[in-house]
């Protein structure tokens, strides 16, 4: 049976093998590393989970860096660079790696300000501290005068531990700082902010922004969401596109997915329909909004609303009865 490596594991992968690559490369070299050398490896490899991808970066590009920067490193052992030069060279692809995220994550200035990036915002912050706290380990590398082995191997112990922290925050995808019990939190109230965040144009001329706006100019004109068996290839071509580029343009921009951005549509319509006739049957209404069933036509209209059908009609019926009675 094949085994699939996802791209994520492939860089996670990469960073584990640093250690044993690099030992091996110390023992190829010069013999067994004493503490000293084998702190220059253990950081090395703890900068290299610095280029892990954060959860709207692009994972290919890291893969990039992660692979050349280890190629590099490896190279450097081979040609007997002194350790400081090693540290210099890893402090160095850290820089390019933030300047390439900061440039792509900066692109789509419109993007920023939406509620969907609230948790990318906090993720973001916390890679910051996880950043300085590496650097400032390596600065003191750098800095320190030569040390008794007593010492070596404490720092040893230190960046071991921060290897270890480093991997599992890129392994469980959390911030470490945080605690898991707040971060459920924030990803709780980020989800249910962009469920309520309506879709609309975007304003940017960027290639996936322009997919989008045609998504969202087809959607309100064309109305396909009220066909029940309307999928991503219908869309698809109806925009010219492929399914893979215009589900990504689709998650980026409206915080949703396909399914979800679908039932988005289909709801506001179902309200539009209740406002005209509030004593339209459910079940004839969730078939006229596209929906398959009863059951899911709820549960789509309560995850966008937070009330169900029937009570979002109930309220429509008490604000016209003022009226009614006047």
């Amino acid at each position: 049976m094949k085994v699939k490596i996802s791209a994520h594991q492939l860089v996670r992968m990469l960073c584990l093998a640093a250690v044993p690559l690099l030992f091996l490369c110390d023992v190829a070299v010069s013999g067994l590393p004493g503490p000293e050398r084998m702190c220059t490896d253990v950081f090395c490899a703890s900068m290299l989970l610095m280029l892990y991808p954060g959860s709207r970066d692009r994972v290919l590009p890291s893969i990039a860096f992660v692979g050349s920067a280890l190629l590099i490193f490896l190279a450097l052992k081979l040609l007997r660079v002194r350790d400081v030069v090693l540290v210099a060279v890893a402090c160095i692809a850290l820089a390019a790696s933030l300047v390439r995220r900061t440039a792509e994550k900066y692109s789509d200035v419109p993007m920023l300000f939406q509620t969907c990036a609230v948790w990318p915002g906090v993720e973001d912050y916390m890679f910051l501290l996880h950043v300085a706290l590496t650097l400032t380990s390596g600065l003191v590398m750098m800095c320190l005068p030569p040390s008794p082995p007593e010492l070596n191997w404490g720092c040893l112990a230190g960046l071991v531990v921060l290897y270890g922290v480093e991997y599992y925050r890129v392994r469980t995808r959390s911030t470490v700082f945080l605690g898991r019990r707040k971060e459920e939190e924030i990803k709780r109230g980020h989800k249910n902010a962009v469920i309520k965040m309506p879709i609309q144009y975007v304003d940017s001329d960027s290639r996936s922004a322009v997919l989008f706006n045609d998504v969202v100019r087809v959607m309100e004109t064309k109305k396909p969401y009220l066909q029940d068996d309307f999928n991503i290839d219908d869309l698809a071509r109806m925009t010219h596109t492929n399914r893979m580029y215009l589900s990504k343009a689709i998650n980026f921009h409206a915080g949703r997915n396909f399914n979800q951005m679908v039932n988005f549509y289909r709801v506001k319509y179902a309200q539009e329909i209740m406002k005209k006739d509030p004593g339209l049957k459910m079940v004839e209404l969730s078939q006229m909004c596209g929906f398959h069933t009863i059951v899911s036509f709820n549960m789509a209209f309560k995850l966008n609303e937070r009330i169900t059908p029937s009570e979002y009609v109930r309220s429509l019926k008490k604000l016209t009865k003022p009226r009614e009675s006047a």
